[in-house]
């Protein structure tokens, strides 16, 4: 019998805890099996997505519909588990991209002229794609940087005609060459890189140079280069956002009102601009972490959660850590993405940390997500007013909010409009 690998622990046990919530009231017991010990049987399914075999006890008459539930939430998690996976990696593409740039404005700020700038950027996309050589022309003026392998002059010209025919070129394979323009209609220059040091240049090479060279564009066009960064910066985290927003489409826009709400509260407490950009950052991505958990609990309209749900909830503030570790430029904000379902008294999750101990970040945002949740409407509950949000606000504070973050968001006068 052919198998594929478990995905991982985390998705193995998410599936048998939703199964045992789901076939346990229904009078059926499950017991989970490694897929290698499946001996036929025909009271066991097997689930190779996730390495296992689960053994069904239970009435008979029921059985043929218990098995096709649990096929149905498995099939379910599997697809999330692949969209998650998926997600991740475009993200983790879009850091990459973001770390070059981030590596070429650190270059550009020693650099004292346009040829110095023109060889951090050159310099960037050699080492980016892992390539011996390159060259990039620009108005007419050309840096070469040589490694060995292709001739200076047959890149100068493979530059050239990429100018010429405003598009970007391949020679077979082993050279590659994309013109560089600012708004995608004026060409200003070219850039041409020779073989790769390992393997042949891919459809993803020409992804990441083709934005690296326009953003080279604008700064050798302006001085804007932190502006530039960090509106790409922010328009990728504005992607990831809307994936969770179109998980549950209900919260629409409640990662972007707890920002406002959040950015307000540092002005009034007096955070410093650039603390209060930080800030929105973590606001915004506070829950990317619910991308980890299935439509079947985003989208539960029951008042309540099983315990079994409620406990793979709970785990969405370390899944967004874990999907956002990797990122260099969001390690200062990781504990605020980690800690804003604490509370002040410590009776809150993943970890029950207190007081001063819970990050200041994760505390400001723990108040604005609270007021937005409250009066965001629910079908399955009623909707607080904004008068009754502010005033859950106070008088939980010393609780369940930071005291002096409570103060603060109810002299906001009431927060901003949702």
């Amino acid at each position: 019998m052919e198998t594929s690998e478990p995905r991982t622990i985390l998705s193995a046990e998410k599936l048998k805890s939703l199964l045992i919530a789901i076939c346990g009231p229904l009078g059926f017991s499950l017991s989970f099996l490694p897929i290698d010990a499946d001996n036929g049987s025909p009271a066991v399914i097997v689930l190779p997505d996730f390495g296992l075999a689960v053994a069904i006890s239970g009435p008979a008459t029921r059985r043929a519909e218990i098995e096709a539930v649990v096929l149905r939430v498995a099939g379910e998690i599997a697809e999330q588990e692949r969209e998650a996976s998926s997600l991740a990696e475009e993200i983790m593409l879009r850091y990459e991209q973001l770390s070059m740039l981030f590596g070429m404005s650190e270059r550009l700020g020693g650099a004292k002229d346009n040829p110095s700038r023109m060889r951090a950027i050159l310099d960037t996309a050699a080492e980016a794609v892992g390539a011996e050589q390159g060259c990039l022309v620009v108005n007419g003026r050309d840096v070469c940087v040589s490694g060995g392998g292709s001739d200076a002059a047959g890149l100068r010209d493979l530059a050239r005609r990429a100018i010429e025919q405003m598009k970007p070129l391949v020679d077979e394979r082993r050279h590659l060459a994309l013109p560089l323009s600012a708004d995608g209609v004026t060409i200003m220059g070219g850039l041409a890189l020779g073989p790769k040091r390992r393997g042949s240049y891919r459809s993803g090479d020409l992804k990441l140079l083709g934005t690296l060279a326009a953003y080279s564009s604008l700064l050798l066009e302006s001085g804007r280069l932190y502006e530039d960064l960090e509106q790409l910066f922010f328009s990728t985290v504005q992607s990831m956002v809307e994936a969770v927003d179109a998980k549950d489409p209900r919260t629409a826009g409640h990662s972007q009102r707890v920002r406002r709400i959040s950015a307000r509260i540092a002005e009034q407490i007096g955070l410093l601009p650039p603390q209060v950009k930080r800030l929105e950052l973590a606001a915004l991505l506070h829950d990317v972490g619910k991308i980890g958990l299935p439509d079947l609990i985003l989208n539960n309209v029951n008042p309540r959660l099983t315990p079994e749900q409620w406990e793979l909830v709970k785990l969405h503030p370390q899944i967004g850590v874990s999907i956002l570790s990797h990122v260099n430029q969001l390690s200062d904000i990781l504990p605020a993405i980690g800690q804003h379902h604490e509370r002040f008294d410590g009776t809150g999750y993943p970890n029950g940390i207190r007081g001063g101990d819970i990050f200041h970040f994760a505390r400001i945002i723990a108040v604005a997500d609270s007021f937005d949740a409250m009066t965001m409407e629910r079908t399955y509950r009623p909707t607080f007013t904004r008068e009754q949000a502010v005033a859950e606000i106070r008088d939980n504070a010393g609780t369940q909010f930071d005291p002096d973050v409570a103060r603060a968001f109810v002299n906001t006068e009431q927060g901003p409009d949702a």
